[in-house]
């Protein structure tokens, strides 16, 4: 009987670790801004007008002032 206690037990925690890091490994995509994809990294996505790009594309396509 505490085998099957111990077993549920792990199995249920291996399920809330599971969810929560699938919850927090990516985060949100977020709206594609001068400002944001200067402080991201070129392969992190962002979106404009609801196409999803790469932060890198968006630097090379849009005139964003330095500063």
């Amino acid at each position: 009987m505490k085998l099957f206690k111990l077993a549920r037990i792990v199995g249920l925690s291996s399920i809330l670790s599971i969810t929560a890091l699938s919850a927090f490994a990516q985060p949100p995509v977020q709206a594609c801004s001068c400002d944001y994809c200067s402080h991201a990294p070129s392969n992190r996505n962002c979106t404009q007008n609801g196409t999803t790009l790469t932060c890198g594309y968006f630097l090379a396509v849009t005139l964003c002032q330095a500063g």
